[in-house]
């Protein structure tokens, strides 16, 4: 690992936590089967739309999306899986899919910030989860994919809708107010700042997140657009229910979805 600075040191600390907490988001897939992991490939809509719902073969950056999750669904299909990291204790989990799967990956522990171990042209695809929100400027991680992406490659960006600043316990009558001013590299100003993670047992605790930050529209967007990026995919998700109970989250969810994935292939 290369130097960290407070930010990545602190966010680690706050990862492995989580991880240790036995959060969903680190449970690594060790039921995956290759049907299963070619239909989840068959739901992703960036892929569908981009006709690559083959990935034998290719070579796919799993960034800052560790846990033994995208990489036992990439791996099980055949693509030569990297899988770069803050976090030691999620890659101890791809390191335990992949050899639960009988799967090769190579494991990189890093910062999203920072891929200049990797050659140019080194990929076909990099897939992001949710996590370029845990860095204050996400210019510099779109700059850094486009470097390593091939002409033609692809990426799947997962980030915070910028207008999602409120949570279910904040609905007045008149709906959810929008608590944070529109600005790029904000810190996300929660109320509460501890993460609510479910054990695998079914037990709820309260863990202390890592720090985030607010990434608009127009700065992503851009950034893509000026790297040489085609759209071809937009989505916020999830869709919630506007039937259900106000102050529920399937409800905030109807109001303002708290997730966006934006597809690109680099030209």
């Amino acid at each position: 690992m290369q130097h960290q600075d407070d930010l990545a040191k602190y966010n680690q600390e706050r990862w492995n936590a989580i991880v240790k907490a036995g959060s969903t988001y680190t449970r690594p897939y060790l039921e995956m089967t290759v049907d299963s992991a070619q239909e989840w490939v068959n739901n992703s809509q960036t892929l569908v739309k981009a006709g690559m719902l083959d990935v034998s073969g290719k070579d796919v950056l799993c960034l800052a999306g560790s846990g033994g999750q995208q990489t036992a669904v990439f791996g099980l299909l055949g693509a030569n899986v990297t899988v770069l990291d803050l976090s030691d204790a999620q890659l101890a989990n791809d390191q335990l899919a992949a050899e639960h799967l009988k799967i090769h990956i190579q494991i990189e522990h890093g910062d999203m910030r920072d891929l200049s171990r990797f050659k140019e042209n080194s990929f076909d695809l990099v897939y992001q989860p949710y996590s370029i929100n845990f860095v204050p400027d996400a210019t510099k991680v779109i700059d850094e994919v486009s470097r390593v992406l091939r002409t033609g490659g692809i990426y799947n960006l997962d980030f915070g809708n910028p207008y999602w600043t409120m949570e279910e316990t904040d609905w007045l009558a008149q709906g959810y107010p929008v608590k944070q001013p529109y600005i790029s590299g904000g810190a996300h100003l929660y109320v509460n700042t501890e993460w609510d993670v479910e054990d695998e047992h079914g037990n709820w605790k309260k863990v202390e997140g890592p720090k985030e930050f607010l990434h608009t529209y127009s700065s992503i967007l851009n950034s893509l657009i000026q790297n040489g990026f085609h759209l071809i995919h937009f989505e916020e998700y999830p869709k919630g229910d506007n039937d259900a109970e106000p102050g529920s989250w399937d409800h905030l969810c109807s109001i303002i979805p708290p997730f966006v994935t934006v597809g690109g292939r680099l030209q």
